[in-house]
């Protein structure tokens, strides 16, 4: 049942933009405080919303998915904020690092090293400073 109301809430919140009601947003909330504790429950919602990170959703969406993974994420889900880490885009960028910003993990050090040398000038920005946070 649990795995059935992660799913239905992740799909609200890829329909989510600027503007729209924020309830999926808010049920999303509720099930990771309700499955404070829980292990399994929370790698689940941890995968759906990390899956999240690579369709078609808007821009709203998927920063607001960076916002919950910055609360409950692992480096389970570190894969899929690289291609964020790689966009043109200062926003999508400053996204992922918001989601990485408070694991403390060697592996996210590397990616962010990784995508430190390979970002677009206009998009450095956030992942300097979040290198710089980390030391």
């Amino acid at each position: 049942m649990q795995r059935e109301r992660i799913e239905k809430a992740v799909q609200a919140v890829a329909q989510y933009d600027y503007g729209t009601s924020t309830s999926a947003l808010f049920e999303v909330d509720r099930l990771i405080n309700e499955t404070h504790g829980d292990e399994e429950a929370r790698s689940w919602m941890e995968r759906e919303l990390a899956a999240l990170l690579g369709s078609d959703a808007s821009l709203a969406a998927r920063q607001e998915v960076c916002r919950r993974l910055w609360r409950i994420g692992t480096d389970s889900s570190l894969d899929s904020l690289v291609p964020m880490l790689g966009s043109d885009d200062p926003r999508v960028v400053g996204a992922a690092c918001y989601a990485i910003g408070r694991r403390p993990s060697a592996r996210a050090d590397e990616l962010l090293m990784a995508a430190m040398r390979r970002a677009p000038e206009q998009c450095r920005a956030p992942i300097e400073h979040l290198i710089e946070d980390r030391r």
